[in-house]
């Protein structure tokens, strides 16, 4: 973040304090300014505005009508600091002083300006380089940081199938639930672009596990012009460490925290994990690591794939509770088009799962590239009497394996079928 002496002016039209109330006038006029200040030698000894001129003598002396008690700024100071003491004392001008020496002096309108930048428009959070100043501050005080990272699950779909205006809303009604349940006192919020936020708190971990929690059960809740049910993948980074730090570098270590929390939430959406800590994220090989075939509600019992030279044929059987539910599908025997005919094969033996009137989907079949291995995402649209809700799983993709796009599309299911189900 920006300090005072990056937007100050040097260059300061200043009176002293027998200055006449005409030849302050005629500065104020000639220079025009909201006020000035009123110096002897270098320092500041008042400050002269209009409203201090009015109705005076035009041969009064300044020092017998300037205010007194003014209001300084530390060049050093941050840009938020500048503008806090403009908001309490309504004043649009400040004073520049270091060392008890005036260098320079800050207009409100500067400082609106670079605060503009600096926060995101749509949601009035900050942007990153706010996250990065706070992260590095508190590290150069010697304080433990966790960094929150927050990744919305398949939003894109959201803006493809209603909208830009309708996402915008619904990344409002997010930032408004994290801000509501995180304290200015210990939590920075900060919006990191797109559908991404991140947190920097000086809470213990625990409690900054907790408070993940609780964040992605009140995204969950969020429904915004009939969406709604929107999942999200949060990543921790920090509040772990044994020792003192030595030989530290504040900015770096916090771009190394917020780099390892944003990683984390990517592996856990890899991994169908709603919350991931980046120390048990470098503990794993996600490549090597299993993918149950059994799921919460739902498991795959069989899966019969035949490609022929004009289509596709899927067969797939799952299991709840005692019960079998199978579903057929075709598609295009190249391409996706296999995996797609699995996909939809699944389906549409959930479709006898759903109650009267509901709809399910496939909206996209996405592929991703990690570090640690692919992926494949599945997108369905759930359409109920009363509104639509995207449904997103992902899991480890092996060419080798292509039921992966199996265990996606039950991952998308089981996240919300319960609950869907039991307020049907």
């Amino acid at each position: 973040m920006k300090t005072v002496r990056d937007l100050m002016r040097r260059e300061v039209i200043t009176l002293r304090p027998d200055a006449s109330v005409a030849a302050a006038i005629q500065a104020i006029l000639r220079h025009r300014v909201g006020g000035l200040p009123v110096v002897e030698g270098d320092a500041v000894v008042g400050v002269v505005t209009p409203r201090d001129l009015l109705g005076q003598a035009l041969y009064r002396l300044v020092g017998d009508i300037m205010t007194t008690d003014v209001a300084t700024v530390s060049p050093d100071a941050p840009v938020t600091a500048a503008y806090r003491i403009m908001e309490e004392r309504q004043v649009g001008r400040l004073p520049v002083v270091e060392d008890g020496r005036l260098v320079g002096i800050i207009a409100r309108v500067d400082v609106l300006q670079e605060l503009g930048k600096l926060t995101d428009p749509l949601t009035d959070l900050p942007w990153p380089g706010t996250l990065r100043q706070r992260a590095a501050d508190l590290l150069r005080a010697g304080q433990e940081i966790v960094v929150c990272f927050i990744d919305l699950d398949g939003f894109r779909l959201v803006n493809k199938r209603h909208g830009h205006v309708v996402g915008d809303r619904c990344i409002v009604a997010v930032a408004d639930r994290l801000r509501r349940l995180t304290d200015p006192a210990t939590d920075l919020v900060t919006r990191y672009g797109g559908d991404e936020f991140a947190i920097v708190t000086t809470r213990r971990l625990e409690s900054a596990e907790s408070l993940a929690e609780r964040l992605v059960e009140a995204i969950a809740a969020v429904e915004v012009a009939g969406v709604r049910g929107l999942t999200a993948s949060v990543g921790l980074a920090g509040g772990r460490r044994a020792g003192e730090r030595a030989e530290v570098h504040p900015p770096a270590t916090a771009d190394d925290l917020i780099t390892l929390a944003s990683r984390a939430s990517t592996a856990a959406k890899q991994l169908d994990r709603r919350i991931l800590h980046a120390r048990e994220m470098e503990a794993m090989r996600l490549a090597e690591a299993p993918a149950p075939v059994e799921v919460t509600r739902l498991r795959l019992l069989g899966v019969h794939l035949t490609v022929e030279t004009a289509r596709a044929a899927a067969a797939v059987e799952l299991g709840r509770d005692g019960e079998r539910f199978r579903g057929e599908a075709e598609g295009a025997p190249v391409g996706n088009g296999p995996l797609r005919a699995m996909a939809q094969a699944t389906v549409n033996a959930l479709a006898a799962l759903l109650p009267e009137g509901w709809r399910l989907a496939i909206e996209e079949i996405a592929f991703t590239a990690f570090p640690a291995g692919d992926a494949v995402s599945v997108a369905l649209a759930l359409a109920t009497p009363s509104a639509e809700e995207i449904l997103v799983g992902t899991a480890p993709y092996d060419r080798d394996h292509p039921d992966a796009v199996i265990r996606a599309t039950l991952k998308a299911v089981n996240r919300r079928l319960g609950r869907l189900l039991a307020t049907a």
